[in-house]
């Protein structure tokens, strides 16, 4: 069985269930990474022979290490970057996903860890791959990109002419609807976008992107991308900005 398995806290007899059945690849889906809470399930899954261990979501280095000494296997990177998240505003957290892939992946290098880092959240086209690559990741979750296409959730909409397809966050309401009678706190919000026909269409963009990136980067495999990769950080002077009152 080669399916990731989501799983939440205290759910050992649901991961042990799908291990006997031939499950090796397991994510404990909760949004605070660097938990103490996190600990047990994450023991409990990497007890266990040839299993794949991901977990997040982190975005400092701090983070990255508590996860990384656990025995994570992959962990998400990024709080609050979601086209469709709103924890930032909900709650004051979260840090840009820049600045949490550059964390991360400084931790990554100085510790030696072999623990691998997943690009999530602010990815809306296929140069954010690109550029998320090249600050570290791994790899890249993606959710806006893939939102549309015939295999994502939801049904087809038509209105004044034009298809369309619902594209909501992982903590919106009418996600937790499903698991709660009554949602009280909404960290997600809800959107429709154009349809987009069959993901194929998707994947064969990114691939084209990506390969042309590669060959802009002088570059073979991800390794020497990372390591060609260049970053110029650019500060506008305030003074182009004052208005006259």
């Amino acid at each position: 069985m080669d399916a990731v398995i989501a799983v939440g806290l205290d759910e050992e007899d649901i991961v042990s269930q799908f291990y006997r059945l031939g499950a090796q690849y397991y994510i404990l889906d909760v949004a605070n990474g660097f938990n103490s809470s996190v600990e047990p399930m994450i023991r409990h899954i990497k007890s266990l022979d040839n299993t794949f261990a991901i977990c997040g979501n982190v975005a400092t280095n701090e983070g990255f290490a508590y996860l990384s000494d656990l025995g994570v296997d992959a962990i998400r990177v990024g709080i609050g970057n979601g086209s469709m998240c709103s924890t930032s505003i909900m709650t004051g957290v979260g840090q840009g996903i820049v600045t949490a892939l550059e964390e991360c992946k400084s931790e990554k290098d100085k510790s030696g860890s072999k623990s691998l880092i997943i690009a999530d959240g602010g990815v809306t086209n296929v140069g954010d791959i690109a550029k998320a690559l090249g600050l570290g990741a791994d790899l890249v979750m993606m959710g806006k990109m893939f939102a549309g296409t015939k295999e994502a959730e939801g049904n087809v909409l038509k209105y004044d002419g034009t298809l369309y397809k619902a594209y909501r966050g992982s903590a919106s309401f009418g996600v937790q609807a499903k698991h709660k009678e009554n949602p009280n706190f909404i960290e997600g919000d809800e959107t429709i976008v154009k349809y987009k026909g069959s993901v194929q269409n998707i994947i064969n963009e990114i691939e084209a992107g990506l390969r042309s990136s590669f060959s802009y980067m002088g570059a073979l495999d991800l390794v020497s991308f990372q390591k060609n990769a260049d970053w110029v950080l650019y500060t506008l002077d305030p003074k182009l900005f004052k208005t006259k009152i």
